[in-house]
């Protein structure tokens, strides 16, 4: 019934109402309209007024990107936008015979690009400060897309205005550990506190290691060792009665837990770090946020803000 049909679609686009706060779908309002658009060009029902509202979403979005610091830029897309971004994108180019051509000059060196769809190159530091420049050749309009990724020099400022995360280290027998020497071999527990302003129903905490340690499973040893320790008042045979954990993972250079908080109760999470390398080492803040939608997220402190290993 393509009469009904697109009609139906064109009421689907006329809609002004907004997502309620949260679906748990997963979704948004950009990965809707992206997907929404993608299907009229695959089922060749695409419009110009279609089209038009994915750049007025993307004038809106690079306008909100504007108001935040370049490193955290990149947590404003979850997963999901990033794929209905990805597959709208690949859906536009096969729709179009528009071609892009021209010629790139690095420093004092000229090369002619032929014509492409699509056409993209990356540059080093070293490239960057000889001077790039491409002289575009094709029929407007023409689209262009400069991303810069780097390590920020410092680490990002704490923030806790809607979900709170507190690193506290204590040594084995459960006592606090505000910093100092380790020796190699050393343990440390390594406790999470985490306290969210609401639901986050899918949560995920991502706390670096700094180098020189390693992250060990409470679980591949023997649990007597810690049926009598407590630290923050849990029991630590008892800690997965102190958040509601749904997976965990203990990676070389990371510990990462997807966990469930409701809004205003604490969730704490344990985990163990054995010193391996001498040096002094800086220690990343911990940093916690909602897998789908990331502008949610809270991150921490580093105290101590570095961590020295020596031999024993």
């Amino acid at each position: 019934d393509h009469s009904r049909g697109r009609k139906a679609v064109a009421e689907g686009f006329a809609m002004k109402s907004k997502r309620p706060w949260y679906f748990g779908d997963y979704g948004s309002d950009l990965s809707d309209l992206a997907r929404m658009v993608t299907l009229t060009h695959r089922f060749k029902m695409t419009k110009p007024e279609y089209d038009a509202r994915i750049l007025a979403l993307a004038r809106d979005t690079k306008a909100e990107l504007n108001n935040i610091k370049p490193y955290e830029r990149w947590m404003w897309l979850s997963t999901q936008d990033q794929i209905a971004l990805a597959a709208l994108g690949k859906a536009l180019i096969a729709d179009s015979d528009a071609r892009v051509a021209g010629s790139l000059s690095v420093g004092g060196n000229a090369e002619t690009i032929a014509p492409e769809s699509i056409w993209s190159r990356g540059f080093d530091a070293t490239a960057l400060r000889q001077g790039v420049r491409f002289n575009p050749v094709g029929k407007p309009p023409l689209y262009a897309l400069i991303d810069v990724a780097g390590v920020p020099s410092s680490a990002p400022a704490p923030d806790d205005k809607r979900i709170s995360i507190v690193r506290t280290y204590y040594t084995t027998d459960g006592k606090q550990w505000k910093g100092g020497v380790l020796k190699e071999g050393d343990t440390l527990i390594v406790g999470l506190m985490i306290e969210s302003r609401e639901k986050v129903p899918d949560a995920l905490i991502v706390d670096l290691l700094p180098a020189g340690v390693e992250v060990e499973n409470f679980n591949l040893g023997d649990a007597k060792q810690w049926a009598d320790i407590v630290v923050d008042g849990i029991t630590l045979t008892d800690r997965s009665s102190a958040a509601e954990v749904k997976h965990e993972e203990f990676r070389d250079d990371r510990y990462v837990a997807a966990l469930s908080l409701d809004k205003g109760s604490k969730a704490h999470v344990f985990y163990l770090v054995r010193a391996v390398t001498p040096g002094t080492y800086n220690v990343p803040p911990p940093l916690v946020q909602d897998m789908y939608r990331p502008e949610i997220r809270g991150i921490g402190k580093s105290t101590p803000s570095s961590i020295k290993v020596i031999q024993p």
